[in-house]
């Protein structure tokens, strides 16, 4: 029977660095209480919190422009804003000018909680990203970017045994 390899001390130290922002993000005060109320018989996917941070940072966006941020086809980004808009998060508009686009923005009676998720959660992000170099940033968002792909090869291959 073949041993595994120690993991790296690096490994380990990533991991408990990641393990304590996790933490603080539970920790962190919710969105409010109407945005929890709102949310009681939904199922958000992390998507539909992406794309409700990219709505709510934006303050409106075309689909199309959704979709980009998200990095998802049309067809899942008009999903996703479907599954918003069932909620109630977020209320659609065409463009008069062009009937055939759609906006996207959030509902009135969420746009002040939703405000203080994004402020809650971005915030330190930018107060961190101050803290380093341009070097240093690019390197944290992509070291960032692999480890969320290496995540998600994992979960593609079979498990160890």
């Amino acid at each position: 029977m073949p041993t595994r390899p120690a993991t790296s001390p690096d490994a380990t130290e990533l991991f408990l660095a990641l393990g304590a922002v996790v933490k603080r993000l539970r920790r962190n005060p919710g969105p409010g209480e109407a945005l929890g109320a709102a949310l009681a018989g939904a199922n958000p996917a992390p998507r539909h919190v992406s794309a409700l941070l990219q709505v709510a940072s934006e303050g409106r966006l075309g689909m199309t422009e959704l979709a980009d941020r998200l990095q998802v086809s049309l067809a899942t980004a008009s999903q996703v804003a479907s599954d918003l808009a069932d909620w109630g998060l977020i209320e659609r508009s065409t463009d008069k000018a062009d009937r055939r686009r759609t906006y996207v923005t959030i509902a009135a009676v969420h746009q002040e909680p939703i405000r203080a998720l994004l402020d809650s959660r971005l915030h330190p992000l930018e107060r961190a990203l101050r803290r380093l170099e341009p070097d240093e940033q690019c390197a944290l968002v992509r070291g960032l970017t692999v480890l969320a792909e290496e995540f998600d090869a994992a979960t593609l291959r079979e498990p160890v045994q």
